[in-house]
């Protein structure tokens, strides 16, 4: 009895030193709340929401097309990016969007994303902290955001925004709060005319 006592002692002992340890050897990252930008006219009436998953195939491919529809249409509409990680069938999408999120607080942010998708699916942490060193961001800050897993609320906040929206997977585009049916040149353009008109 006073062995098994014993024994028990010592691996709850443990388990509180393993613990200790990793809470005061855990990156340490301040807690910046950056909003995200706004890209194009921030005073349009013409709203343009996209929801992604950067490891996601379709949202790689859709990518071009939504840089496209915002170049063409920067002084028409306003844009804004949300993430929505399909984290059961994407095991890097929660990590990317967290450090497109290190990357706002540098203000970088649709720099790192497009970056990224340009890398996707190889999303390692290790790969994502090499496109930050390409965009010339403080890598030592870019890495202790990340490592430190700081902007998991952020990136929650923006999936659960998602879920509201009723959005079920990615790419997800809102125009004026009109969903999108697909994210085609044409179909975008098509609906985003006629909230001009």
């Amino acid at each position: 009895m006073v062995k098994i006592k014993k024994r028990t002692l010592v691996i709850f002992s443990i388990i509180i030193l393993l613990f200790l340890a990793y809470k005061f050897t855990r990156p340490s990252y301040p807690d910046i709340n950056t909003p995200k930008p706004i890209y194009g006219n921030e005073n349009s009436n013409i709203i343009v929401i996209e929801f992604s998953d950067i490891q996601c195939p379709a949202c790689t491919a859709a990518n071009p097309v939504i840089n496209q529809i915002k170049e063409e249409y920067k002084d028409k509409i306003r844009f804004q990016y949300y993430h929505f990680p399909l984290k059961s069938i994407h095991p890097y999408a929660q990590k990317s969007a967290e450090a497109a999120e290190c990357a706002n607080d540098q203000n970088k942010f649709y720099e790192y994303i497009d970056a990224a998708f340009a890398i996707s699916p190889d999303l390692s942490t290790k790969n994502l902290k090499i496109v930050a060193q390409q965009l010339s961001l403080d890598t030592k800050t870019f890495n202790t955001c990340l490592d430190s897993g700081a902007k998991k609320g952020t990136v929650q906040k923006d999936y659960e925004y998602g879920l509201l929206r009723g959005v079920q997977g990615t790419p997800t585009i809102f125009i004026n709060d009109k969903k999108a049916e697909n994210w085609g040149y044409e179909t975008l353009k098509q609906i985003i005319d006629a909230e001009i008109s």
